[in-house]
């Protein structure tokens, strides 16, 4: 389902085999990778001199400024989402985001994620506004229990895209419906109604990406289901 194809998110699934490279590359972009399993290696700063390992559940930031490689060394393969948008043409290189000056490093670790709890729902925001010094991604992790639900709602401050991770759901969109099965997204424009539901017999796990970013329990409007 693609709901706006006009949003700014563009989303990529990389399949990394052990020992395969992504890059050098400069991004050009102000991307968030998610990295679904497997770990991959990221070597970026000045001469690719810096070199951060970024396991399942982490969320490495590439600056579009900066050139970087992504390499998998490890025994299986890596399943990476990346979520980006693009850099507005007119605005000067030295002036876009960079990490090659920053001290440590461009990822946030799965452990260290704010944890929200509703019954039945738990909800890990990994990227948090003003994360990476940037106000473009928050990113959340989200576990609904089987025949649970996110409850009808919009959100009026960001677009949010969704990849299901494990689990069977529907979601709801506006008008539309849709199954959601492992690796299958959906789009939501912002403050469009929807609802995702756990419609199978094990947890439903997805990923979700919001630009602008925003903390999830401000940007969100409950609302009453259409009948």
């Amino acid at each position: 389902m693609d709901v706006h194809p006009g949003m700014a998110i563009q989303l990529h699934l990389d399949r990394i085999p052990p020992g395969a490279q992504i890059g050098p590359r400069l991004h050009g972009q102000e991307a968030v990778v998610y990295v679904a399993a497997g770990e991959i290696v990221f070597e970026h700063g000045i001469a690719l001199s810096r070199r951060v390992v970024v396991r399942a559940g982490d969320v490495l930031y590439e600056a579009p400024a900066d050139e970087g490689v992504v390499r998998n060394d490890g025994a299986i393969d890596a399943l990476a989402l990346r979520a980006a948008i693009d850099i507005d043409p007119a605005r000067p290189a030295d002036d876009q985001p960079s990490w090659r000056m920053r001290p440590g490093e461009p990822v946030r670790r799965r452990e260290g994620a704010r944890l929200i709890t509703t019954p039945g729902l738990r909800h890990r925001v990994l990227v948090e506004p003003g994360d990476f010094g940037t106000l473009s991604f928050s990113v959340s992790e989200i576990e609904l229990d089987p025949g649970a639900t996110t409850g009808w709602h919009r959100h009026l401050a960001s677009e949010h895209v969704v990849v299901v991770l494990e689990g069977r759901g529907s979601v709801r969109v506006g008008s539309l419906d849709e199954t959601l099965e492992p690796l299958k997204g959906v789009r939501v424009e912002m403050g469009l109604p929807h609802a995702i539901a756990n419609i199978g017999r094990t947890r439903l796990r997805y990923f979700l990406c919001a630009t602008p970013a925003a903390d999830p329990l401000t940007d969100r409007e409950n609302l009453v289901p259409p009948t």
